[in-house]
């Protein structure tokens, strides 16, 4: 059931001493610490048997997490990658593609780009962002016979193939939702398409669903460019076209990503001070699907809370047609091709 983060879960007592050690403290779970009061989530249940990730992790055998997904993912994936590699005891890498979607295979097969993937890294926690770009599907296909919109079970289908690939072995998967937009009718249309995933997601084991349309929205449930930041005041989380997010907006993501990673690995509390991991980039990520090769930016976001500049039009026609790839200050090692785990 979902609660406010402001409300600390209940331990739940089972009777008998053999069970205590079942029982997690009482504090509330990490996520809950880094998000404003007003957003909801699904903490982990307060009964636990084991932490759910291979432990002791250390330097030498680091926890290895994929995050991967649209232009949104270039702002997510070096924020995240930064977070969980700066503990020394997580190896990420990142792969995102501007302009894909679910929806959309011709233009980007994500599911094909899943496989080599999944076999490349060979994860054990997977992050994926998606969703902005499939805005469109949302009024393609007429009603079904069962009076339901079409589109609806026919991306529940996109969603369940990604997952299958990506969870193979009970491996635990992040689904992050499309944040707001500030083009109202694309606004509406990605809140279905955040619903219908989210639908999905609830109904298989190891899959979490994080909610990132309510952490980027206002009081009313709008979209606002502004929010408070991962220190409390006020910061432009978004750039102006709407869609993409500020370094600020990245990093409060991040930090709310995190926080779910940290709560199933206790990373902080396995960290290595002044240690750290490269955080590397997929081969080809970055790169605009039919525009050739290259190099990927470490971080497509600008330093501080600015715009980044003269993105780069994509000849597709989804939500997201405008790559935010700029030069980035970040002091992390990015690699294009980690070694054979």
């Amino acid at each position: 059931m979902r609660i406010m983060v402001a409300v600390t879960a209940a331990i739940v007592l089972i009777g008998g001493a053999a069970c205590v050690w079942l029982l997690r403290d009482d504090d509330p779970p990490a996520v809950a610490r880094v998000v404003p009061p007003k957003i909801s989530v699904d903490p982990p249940s307060p009964l636990v048997e084991a932490l759910a990730c291979r432990e002791p992790l250390d330097p030498d055998n680091p926890l290895r997490i994929w995050i991967g997904g649209d232009s949104l993912a270039g702002s997510l994936g070096p924020a995240l990658g930064e977070l969980t590699a700066d503990t020394g005891v997580a190896q990420p890498t990142y792969d995102y593609r501007t302009s894909s979607g679910l929806s959309s295979p011709g233009f980007f097969d994500w599911p094909e780009r899943a496989i080599d993937e999944m076999e490349r890294v060979d994860p054990e926690i997977v992050v994926f962002i998606i969703g902005a770009n499939d805005s469109g599907y949302v009024r393609s296909t007429p009603l079904a016979a069962d009076g339901e919109p079409a589109w609806r079970a026919s991306y529940a289908l996109l969603v369940n193939e990604m997952l299958n690939i990506f969870a193979v072995g009970g491996r635990p998967v992040y689904w992050v939702g499309s944040p707001t937009l500030r083009d109202e009718e694309k606004n509406a249309d990605v809140e279905q398409i955040n619903d219908v995933a989210r639908e999905v997601v609830e109904q298989r084991d190891d899959t979490t669903y994080v909610d990132a349309f309510e952490l980027f929205a206002d009081s009313n449930g709008e979209y606002t460019p502004t929010l408070p930041g991962t220190d409390g005041k006020d910061v432009r989380v978004r750039t102006p076209d709407g869609i993409h997010f500020s370094t600020a907006g990245g990093d409060l993501l991040a930090e709310y990503v995190f926080a779910y990673l940290d709560d199933r690995c206790a990373l902080e509390a396995q960290a290595v001070p002044g240690e750290s991991q490269p955080v590397r980039a997929s081969p080809g990520s970055g790169v605009v699907p039919g525009k050739g090769t290259g190099t990927a930016p470490s971080n497509p976001s600008t330093t501080g809370s600015s715009a980044p500049a003269a993105p780069t039009t994509s000849s597709s026609s989804s939500t997201s047609s405008s790559s935010t790839s700029t030069s980035s200050t970040s002091q992390t090692t990015t690699a294009t091709d980690p070694p054979t785990p």
